[in-house]
C-alpha cells in the first residue's frame, strides 16, 4: 500500500513549469482562477475548487518578480505596484484581469518563443476586464472609483505593449483595447469622487508621484523653448478660428512642458506619468477634437508629436528597469 501511495504522489504532486503545462498540452482552459474571481464559485468546497491554473500564477509571478518594476521610474511606486495593486486586484476580478493582461503583455515581449500564446492569453483577459469595466463607468460611486482608475492605467500600459499592425495608426487606427482617450476623459470623473489631495488609498504614491512631475514641469528653468517651435508657427500661420488657434496653443504649451521634464537628462528621466499629465489636461478640450470626423490638420499634427513620447515609451516598457 505504501507504493501505492508514492507512486500517487510522485505523480500529481510534483510541480511541474508552464513550459512543461503547455507543451504536454496540459490544463490551460484560462478559467480556473478566473472563475473564482466572478463570484461564481461561492463556497463549494468541491475538487474544482483545488485545480491550479499554472498561466495565472506564472503571470502572477512574472508581475510581482519582473513586470511591476517597469511602471514606474519611482522606487515607491513600483513598490505600489508590487504589493498594494496586488492586493487590490485579488478584490476585483476585471482589475486581476487587467494586471494579468499587462503581465502577459510583458512576457511576450521577454518571450517572443511564446508571443503569440501570451498575446492571446492577454487580449481575452483584457476585453473580459473590460467589458465589466465599461459597464460601471457609468455608474461611478465611492465603491468602485477606485478599481475603476486603477483599471484606468492599467489600460494605458495594456495600450503601449499591445502589438499593432503596421498599418495601425496610433492616432485613428483600430485596435483591440479600448478607446484609451475616452478612458483619460473619464479619470478626470474618477479623481473628482476620490479626491487626490485628502486621499490616503493604496495609489496614495501614484497621486504623489504625479504631482511631484506636474510641479516639475512648471518650473521654468526646465522648459526648452525651442521645442515645438516650428510646429506652433505652422499652426498659428494655418489655423485662423478664434476658437480653436488657444485650444492649439495651450496643448503645445503643455506639451512642451511635458517634453521637456521627460527629456531631462539626457531622456534618463522618462517616466510614463508625464504622458498621462499630459493627456489628463487636454482630455475635456484638445483630445475630444481627434475623435470629430475629419479632424483639422493642426490637432492631429499636434497629437502625431505626442505620440513621439509614445513610441520612446513604447521601445522602454519591455524591459526591466536598473
Amino acid at each position: 500500500m505504501s507504493s501505492r501511495v508514492s507512486q500517487r504522489h510522485s505523480s500529481s504532486s510534483i510541480p511541474r513549469s508552464p513550459d512543461s503545462i503547455l507543451s504536454s498540452g496540459g490544463p490551460d482552459n484560462g478559467h480556473s482562477f478566473g472563475d473564482g474571481l466572478g463570484g461564481g464559485g461561492g463556497g463549494g468546497g468541491g475538487m474544482s475548487d483545488l485545480s491550479l491554473n499554472l498561466i495565472d500564477l506564472e503571470l502572477m509571478h512574472n508581475f510581482t518578480t519582473f513586470a511591476f518594476n517597469t511602471l514606474s521610474t519611482d522606487p515607491v511606486v513600483r513598490q505600489m505596484w508590487k504589493v498594494p495593486v496586488v492586493k487590490l486586484a485579488l478584490e476585483c476580478d476585471y482589475v486581476m484581469r487587467a494586471l494579468l493582461s499587462v503581465s502577459a503583455l510583458h512576457l511576450a515581449h521577454n518571450r517572443p518563443e511564446k508571443r503569440d500564446f501570451f498575446i492571446s492569453r492577454a487580449l481575452t483577459y483584457h476585453q473580459m476586464a473590460s467589458r465589466t469595466a465599461m459597464g460601471l463607468m457609468g455608474a461611478l460611486d465611492g465603491e468602485n472609483c477606485e478599481k475603476l482608475y486603477l483599471f484606468s492605467v492599467l489600460t494605458i500600459f495594456f495600450a503601449l505593449a499591445c502589438p499593432r499592425k503596421s498599418s495601425d495608426s496610433l492616432i485613428m487606427g483600430e485596435s483591440s483595447f479600448p478607446d484609451w482617450m475616452f478612458l483619460l476623459r473619464g479619470t478626470k470623473s474618477l479623481l473628482k469622487l476620490l479626491q487626490p489631495q485628502v486621499y490616503t488609498g493604496a495609489l496614495l504614491p501614484m497621486f504623489n508621484h504625479g504631482r511631484e512631475r506636474f510641479m516639475s514641469s512648471r518650473d521654468d528653468s526646465r522648459v526648452q523653448a525651442d521645442l515645438l517651435a516650428d510646429l506652433q508657427r505652422l499652426v498659428n500661420k494655418t489655423c485662423a478660428d478664434p476658437v480653436l488657434l488657444p485650444i492649439y496653443n495651450r496643448a503645445i504649451d503643455e506639451l512642451r512642458r511635458t517634453l521637456s521634464v521627460f527629456l531631462w537628462d539626457g531622456g534618463r528621466g522618462m517616466d510614463i506619468t508625464d504622458a498621462f499629465l499630459w493627456k489628463y489636461l487636454m482630455a475635456e478640450d484638445f483630445l475630444p477634437l481627434l475623435k470629430v470626423p475629419g479632424a483639422t490638420q493642426e490637432a492631429v499634427a499636434i497629437f502625431a508629436h505626442f505620440c513621439i513620447l509614445l513610441k520612446r515609451l513604447e521601445n522602454e516598457w519591455g524591459g526591466p528597469r536598473t
